[in-house]
C-alpha cells in the first residue's frame, strides 16, 4: 500500500517508537499489513486497548445473565459514596461515572482493597460526566472478578479471547522474544500527580510488562506475570486487535448485533468502551462520523468504520510519552482508509 510502509519506516527512524506495525482490513479479511523495526507477528503492549476487551466481556456476561451493567455500582458495592454508588454500571464503560481521569494508586495505596476502598470512597470523585477515567475500568474489572468469582485475566481468556481464537494474546507476559521492547517510562504519570501536588518517581520500562503504572502495581499485587488490571496489561499483535475490530463490525461469533447496537448507541463522546470519532482526537477526517475506536498510551490504536466497512491498526513501541501521537495515528488514517473500498478491495 503505497504511502504506508514508508509512514512506519519514518516513525521508527525518527524515533518516534523503537517498533511499528499496522494493517487495514474489512470484517472479513485482512487486506494490507506492513511492520517496521519488528515483525507482523510482534506482540506489543495494548495499555488502554485492554479495554474494548474488557468491555467486550462485559457484554458476554451480560448476556449470560452473570452482569446487569444497568444495576447501581451500590448494589455490588454497598460502600461505595452515594453519588457514585447511584451510577449504573454501564457508566464505568461510558466514562459518566464522576471518577476522575486518574491517580497514582501505586503511590496512594498499599494493598488492592485500599484502591478499591479509595476509588469507591469519594475523594476521587467530582469529574464532569464524559471524562475518560481509568479508575472507571479498573473498578469495572474488579466488579467483574467479584461477580464471576474468577480472576480478570481468566474471565477475559474464557469468554474473548479463547470464542474469538486469540491464543496469543496474553496478559503481562514477561521478557519473551516475540514482544516489542519498551523504551518509555512513566514520566507522563510524573507529570499528572505533580498536579495533584504529588512526587512520585518515574518508572523505567520493563520488557513484557506494562508501561502503565497503576497496572504494574495491581498485578504486582496479584502475583505479577499473567494477570491484568481492567484497564490495561493485555499484550497482542496488531492482526488480534483487527480479529476484536472485526467482531464489533460484524458481530455473530461472540457478540449478539442488538447488543453492539445497544453499546454503540447513544450521544456524547463516549459508547460503551469505545471513543467515538473527533477531528482532532485520534481519528480525524479520513474516518466517518459513525466510527468508533481506542488507543493505547503505549502507542496503539484500533478504528472501526462500519460506513465504509474498515478496520485500522497501529501497535507501535512509542519511545516518547510527552509526543502526541494521535497527529501521528490521524496521518496513519489518511493514509490507509482510502485504500480500501467499502467492498474491501485495495
Amino acid at each position: 500500500m503505497k504511502g504506508l510502509t514508508p509512514f512506519l519506516d519514518d516513525l521508527v527512524a525518527s524515533s518516534a517508537a523503537s517498533a511499528a506495525v499496522a494493517l487495514a482490513g474489512t470484517a472479513d479479511r485482512i487486506a494490507w499489513e506492513a511492520a517496521a523495526g519488528a515483525a507482523p507477528e510482534t506482540r506489543f503492549d495494548l495499555a488502554s486497548l485492554t479495554k474494548p476487551f474488557v468491555s467486550t466481556l462485559a457484554l458476554v456476561l451480560e448476556a449470560e445473565g452473570v452482569l446487569r451493567l444497568g444495576s447501581p455500582i451500590a448494589e455490588l458495592w454497598p460502600a461505595a459514596d452515594p453519588r457514585l454508588g447511584r451510577r449504573p454500571l454501564s457508566d464505568l464503560l461510558r466514562h459518566r461515572s464522576g471518577l476522575q481521569a486518574w491517580a497514582p494508586l501505586y503511590h496512594l495505596c498499599r494493598s488492592r482493597e485500599e484502591a478499591l476502598s479509595l476509588i469507591l470512597g469519594g475523594t476521587l470523585l467530582g469529574a464532569r460526566a464524559g471524562t475518560y477515567s481509568d479508575l472507571g475500568f479498573i473498578l469495572l474489572g474488579m466488579t467483574i472478578e467479584k461477580v464471576t468469582g474468577e480472576e480478570l485475566q481468566a474471565a477475559v481468556r474464557s469468554r474473548v479471547l479463547g470464542p474469538l481464537g486469540l491464543s496469543h494474546v496474553e496478559p503481562s507476559p514477561g521478557d519473551q522474544p516475540d514482544i516489542a521492547e519498551s523504551r518509555m517510562d512513566t514520566g507522563k504519570e510524573v507529570q499528572l500527580a505533580a498536579k495533584m501536588g504529588l512526587t512520585v518517581a518515574p518508572l523505567p520500562a520493563e520488557k513484557g510488562f506494562p508501561q502503565d503504572g497503576n497496572a504494574r502495581f495491581l498485578i504486582g499485587l496479584a502475583g505479577g506475570r499473567g494477570h491484568m488490571a481492567g484497564h490495561a496489561g493485555l499484550f497482542g499483535r496488531a492482526r488480534d486487535l483487527w480479529a476484536l475490530g472485526a467482531e464489533w463490525l460484524a458481530p455473530g461469533r461472540l457478540l449478539q448485533p442488538a447488543a453492539v447496537a445497544d453499546a454503540l448507541a447513544g450521544g456524547g463522546g463516549f459508547a460503551l468502551g469505545w471513543w467515538r470519532r473527533t477531528l482532532q482526537g485520534s481519528a480525524g477526517r479520513a474516518l466517518s462520523r459513525a466510527s468508533f475506536g481506542h488507543t493505547g498510551f503505549a502507542g496503539g490504536s484500533l478504528w472501526i468504520d462500519p460506513e465504509a466497512g474498515r478496520i485500522l491498526v497501529l501497535l507501535a513501541a512509542r519511545t516518547d510519552p510527552m509526543d502526541n501521537f494521535n497527529r501521528r495515528r490521524r496521518r496513519f488514517h489518511i493514509l490507509a482508509s482510502h485504500r480500501i473500498s467499502p467492498g474491501g478491495t485495495t
